[in-house]
């Protein structure tokens, strides 16, 4: 007697929900590091201007300054960074006094040992601004 070919076996039942839970997972986890990737702040960017000082900052330029003292900008570039790498708090402030018609900007007081302020130029200009707290630090932005 002919024995007939044996029809194919069914699927394992169970191997099915075990590739849709696998393929739900891989797409979780690459949503989850996308989502992570883009809630992430802007990488850092390192300081253009340094604010220096003694610890006491007494009134002379030797004690307390800006680094470099004039910097150059580009227009709608990337943002100027200020950073407080001395004990003591400071500004970068400038007016529209100080540069006629340019825009103004100030940091309000910036803290001590790694405080930050970034300012992005929006037009061409020679830039003038000082410390609010130490008159005499002074600087110079030249935006092109």
């Amino acid at each position: 007697m002919e024995t007939s070919p044996k029809p194919s076996e069914a699927p394992n039942s169970k191997s099915s929900p075990t590739k849709l839970i696998a393929i739900v997972v891989v797409i979780l986890i690459v949503v989850g590091v996308a989502a992570y990737i883009l809630t992430l702040p802007p990488a850092s960017t390192a300081a253009n201007v340094l604010m220096k000082d003694d610890g006491a900052c007494a009134a002379s330029a030797a004690a307390c300054l800006f680094s470099p003292t004039s910097y150059n900008a580009t227009v709608n570039g990337p943002a100027v960074v200020w950073k407080n790498v001395g004990g003591v708090p400071h500004t970068a402030t400038s007016n529209s006094t100080a540069n006629g018609s340019l825009p103004s900007f100030n940091s309000n007081t910036i803290g001590q040992n790694g405080g930050t302020f970034s300012f992005t130029f929006t037009a061409k200009g020679t830039y003038h601004y000082y410390c609010n707290i130490h008159l005499w630090m002074k600087g110079i932005i030249y935006a092109n």
